[in-house]
């Protein structure tokens, strides 16, 4: 991010006002083991820690430097990711459905908190009392069971959303989401839904309101008692849905250049990009090799989790014999560097550091699995992008990416040389990819303030305001038919019904008296003349 040096100056205003001032106590929870998940929260982390707070962290993943003001909390061993969830799996598409998508979040979710609460170091933490916090942050990912830490400290919480908006984070927070043109994250729609597709939309955001609210959080509350009893009797503790319902504010990663308007409340705030710093210089051997494409260069990555090496042979070969045709050279990001016939204009790497490459002036192409980490940088630095996606928010990503007209999505079951060369070939010679990437980038950095600026106004607040109570719609306490109005809708349904029918009663009892009277008159009308003569004869 392009910041002036008096934005620059002021920053370190704040950061010196706060050692001086309001430096505090802060726990952050990173359970999940996924490591881009954690290379992303890792920088609020340091921010905070510039900003001079005491920083207390329960994660996977060691630190590379020292800080005295900086103490973990090491989930060691970590949970082994690909032995539970096998990256064949993935390669085999066996995530594609949104069914399995969702049993995939909740089955991660559920066995990554148990892994984790019941780890030596994590036990012994919960055990301590020799300590508190001013604040609890938690990474909102399934790991719902860790809430409870912020009710062992009395502390307020904030938590990071890693992968954007979710309705259940909207019900945390007193907002219900408009199933009608709000898809649910996981679906490839956008909000101008057919009517079949708001009919699928409305049953999967049920299905997984309903499984959500009487499988999964009764599970991690289960898991939270457990794991915490030796804090004080479990019947005392409040529900992990109680303490989802306390979060003061969400810092979410979307921005609304990314994804399409829908409703809002106060304590949801948009911070995507807070990760994206200005490039720092390349390592000598990439630098050259970039800088010496003359045609330009190809970043090839798919994240950290999945690997090119554990590609499958064929989908592999596809790849080399498409880069070995190029007039561009393409760095990849390749785990196993002792490869062989490596094609020359291709350069593999274990490690990448993937903004830093991205900001290449030579960098014309981006193929990426679509990763919400690396979609951002792609297109915070207006580079055009190939989506192979896989699982989870990809495929979402990569049909945002493509509906906005920067990119294209191969889905990995068909990648071949004929695809794949087809992809890359329209991506490099039509120029309407890099202008509509250059006018997304401008869209993305386009910001009141700088995300993470953003977040750490937030953070500091809710420290400040014991809670921000304040912020907190009592909208959180209704149940949907009190927030939709529909007992007010019965009621007065009721009430219309109820007179409508006591009015019908009543000229319904009003008329039968009438037609009793009338039917008497009409009797005595009905007299026979003979009669009537007999009468004035015995008269006379």
């Amino acid at each position: 991010m392009h910041f002036t040096p008096i934005q620059y100056l002021l920053l370190a205003l704040l950061a010196f006002g706060c050692r001086l001032t309001s430096c505090s106590k802060i726990l952050v929870l990173v359970p999940f083991p996924a490591p881009s998940h954690w290379l992303w929260l890792d920088h609020f982390v340091q921010e905070m820690l510039h900003r001079g707070h005491q920083v207390t962290a329960v994660t996977n993943f060691p630190s590379k430097t020292r800080n005295p003001n900086y103490t973990e909390i090491l989930i060691d061993p970590p949970y082994d990711i690909p032995h539970y969830f096998p990256i064949s799996d993935i390669f085999d598409s066996k995530y594609s459905s949104d069914w399995s998508n969702l049993m995939l979040y909740w089955k991660a979710g559920l066995t990554t908190t148990q892994y984790a609460l019941e780890n030596v170091n994590v036990q012994q933490f919960i055990e301590q009392d020799d300590t508190d916090f001013d604040l609890v942050i938690s990474e909102q990912f399934y790991q719902e069971a860790f809430l409870m830490f912020a009710h062992k400290y009395r502390a307020p919480i904030v938590t990071i959303g890693t992968l954007g908006h979710a309705d259940f984070m909207d019900r945390a927070m007193g907002l219900l989401t408009p199933w009608s043109f709000v898809p649910h994250p996981i679906l490839l729609y956008v909000d101008d839904m057919t009517f079949s597709q708001r009919c699928y939309n409305f049953l999967l955001s049920l299905t997984d309101a309903v499984i959500r609210k009487f499988y999964y959080l009764p599970r991690q509350d289960k898991l939270a008692k457990k794991y915490f009893a030796a804090i004080e009797g479990p019947e005392s503790f409040p529900s992990v849905y109680e303490l989802e319902k306390s979060i003061s504010v969400m810092l979410i990663n979307s921005h609304m250049s990314t994804s399409p308007p829908r409703p809002s409340i106060t304590g949801l705030v948009n911070v995507a990009g807070a990760h994206i710093k200005p490039a720092k210089p390349l390592p000598v051997d990439i630098q050259r090799f970039l800088d010496g494409a003359t045609e330009g260069a190809i970043f090839f990555s798919l994240g950290s989790y999945v690997k090119s090496s554990d590609m499958p042979k064929d989908k592999l070969k596809a790849f080399f014999e498409v880069f070995r045709n190029l007039k561009q050279r393409v760095l990849w990001k390749f785990e196993d560097e002792s490869m062989v016939n490596v094609p020359k204009n291709v350069m593999i790497r274990k490690w990448l550091p993937q903004s830093d490459v991205l900001a290449h002036r030579k960098i014309v192409l981006f193929i990426t699995h679509g990763g919400m980490f690396g979609s951002q940088e792609g297109i915070f630095r207006g580079v055009p992008m190939l989506f192979i996606p896989f699982y989870g928010d990809q495929h979402r990503n990569a049909l945002k990416a493509e509906r906005a007209g920067y990119a294209l999505t191969l889905n990995f079951a068909d990648v071949n040389a004929i695809t794949l060369g087809s992809r890359i070939n329209e991506l490099l010679t039509n120029p309407t990819y890099t202008r509509l990437g250059k006018k997304a980038s401008e869209l993305f950095r386009d910001n009141l303030v700088p995300p993470m600026e953003e977040a750490m106004h937030w953070i500091e607040y809710v420290i400040r305001h014991k809670g921000a109570k304040h912020l907190k719609a009592t909208s959180v306490d209704l149940s949907w038919w009190q927030y939709l109005m529909w007992d007010v809708v019965a009621f007065f349904a009721g009430t219309l019904v109820l007179s409508t029918y006591i009015i019908y009663k009543i000229l319904t009892a009003f008329c039968e008296k009438s037609t009793k009277h009338k039917s008497k008159d009409q009797k005595r009308n009905l007299i026979s003349p003979k009669a009537k003569n007999s009468k004035k004869v015995k008269n006379t």
